[in-house]
C-alpha cells in the first residue's frame, strides 16, 4: 500500500515535471502563435495541455529519474495520440521538466493529418526533435516518406529521412494535395 502511494505521488510529480517553468510560457506562447500562423507544429509535446497516459504497468525510478510505461501504451496530449508497447520518460528533477520521451514497439503518433510509425521513438526536448527508427514511415494526408531513420525538427517544422546503404529513403508525393495544403494556408493567413 505504501509503494502504491509512493508511486501515485510521483506520477503526479512526474506530470507537474512536465510542464515548463514559468519563465518559458511567453516563449511557448510565442512560439504557438508563430507555428499557427506558418501553419507548422506536429508531433511535439506541448508544454501547457495535460498528457493522458494508460498502461498494464507502471515504474518510478528515483535513482534514474524515469517513468516507465509498459503494455498497451496510450499517451493523448490535445490533438496528439500515441500508442506503444513501452514508454520511457526521463525527466531532471533540478530543472523540473522532461528531457526525453521513448516510446518503443509498434509505435503509431497521429497529430491532426500527420502520421508516424515506427518501432521506436525518441522526443528530445532538448534538442527538440523527434527520431524514429524501426521502419519509420512518416505521413502528411496521402504524402509520405520512408528509410531507415526519420528525424523531425519540431521548431524548424523539417524532417530528415536517412537511408544505411542497404535501404534507401523512398518517397511518395501528391503534389495536388502539397498545392491545396498551400491553397489553405495562403487562405488562412489572408483571414488573419
Amino acid at each position: 500500500m505504501k509503494r502504491w502511494r509512493l508511486e501515485v505521488g510521483f506520477f503526479i510529480v512526474f506530470m507537474a515535471l512536465i510542464l515548463a517553468p514559468p519563465q518559458i510560457y511567453a516563449a511557448a506562447a510565442a512560439n504557438d502563435e508563430a507555428q499557427r500562423k506558418s501553419g507548422a507544429g506536429g508531433f511535439e509535446l506541448n508544454k501547457k495541455e495535460p498528457i493522458y497516459i494508460t498502461s498494464d504497468w507502471m515504474e518510478v525510478d528515483q535513482k534514474k529519474n524515469t517513468i516507465t510505461y509498459k503494455g498497451r501504451v496510450v499517451m493523448v496530449q490535445a490533438d496528439m495520440t500515441m500508442r506503444s508497447e513501452a514508454l520511457t520518460a526521463h525527466y531532471d528533477p533540478e530543472m523540473k521538466r522532461m528531457g526525453r520521451i521513448i516510446a518503443e514497439g509498434k509505435v503509431n503518433a497521429t497529430q491532426g493529418d500527420r502520421v508516424a510509425i515506427g518501432e521506436k521513438a525518441v522526443f528530445d526536448d532538448k534538442a527538440k526533435t523527434v527520431t524514429l527508427t524501426g521502419n519509420p514511415i512518416m505521413r502528411q494526408g496521402n504524402n509520405q516518406v520512408s528509410g531507415t531513420r526519420v528525424i523531425y525538427f519540431m521548431e524548424q517544422d523539417r524532417a530528415v529521412a536517412e537511408g544505411d546503404g542497404k535501404v534507401r529513403v523512398q518517397a511518395t508525393i501528391f503534389p495536388d494535395e502539397l498545392q491545396k495544403k498551400d491553397e489553405g494556408d495562403s487562405a488562412a493567413g489572408k483571414q488573419k
